[in-house]
């Protein structure tokens, strides 16, 4: 029984750091992260839903890097993407 709970253990933890390289590698390049910020900003209409369709899962994995980093450093998403645009992150 130990052994098999230091299995689970072990392929838990793996999946943990896959997640964290993941998040890592999801941080938007300037371009990215102007287009996010624009994305942020808009009312919701048919063509944000219309992005939102095309790229959900781009736009997922940016935004679950951006939130990462907002509890890392306690900023919203705009000053990170601000950061990231003015090449400070």
């Amino acid at each position: 029984k130990i052994a098999v709970d230091d299995v689970i253990g072990t392929i838990i933890s793996i999946q943990d750091e896959v997640e964290k390289l993941k998040t890592k590698t999801s941080k938007p390049d300037k371009e990215v992260a102007k287009a996010l910020l624009e994305y942020i900003a808009m009312e919701p209409c048919q063509a944000k839903e219309n992005m939102k369709a095309l790229y959900n899962k781009d736009i997922k994995q940016y935004f679950k890097w951006i939130d990462a980093c907002c509890e890392e450093h306690d900023l919203t998403q705009e000053q990170v993407l601000c950061r990231i645009i003015e090449g400070e992150n």
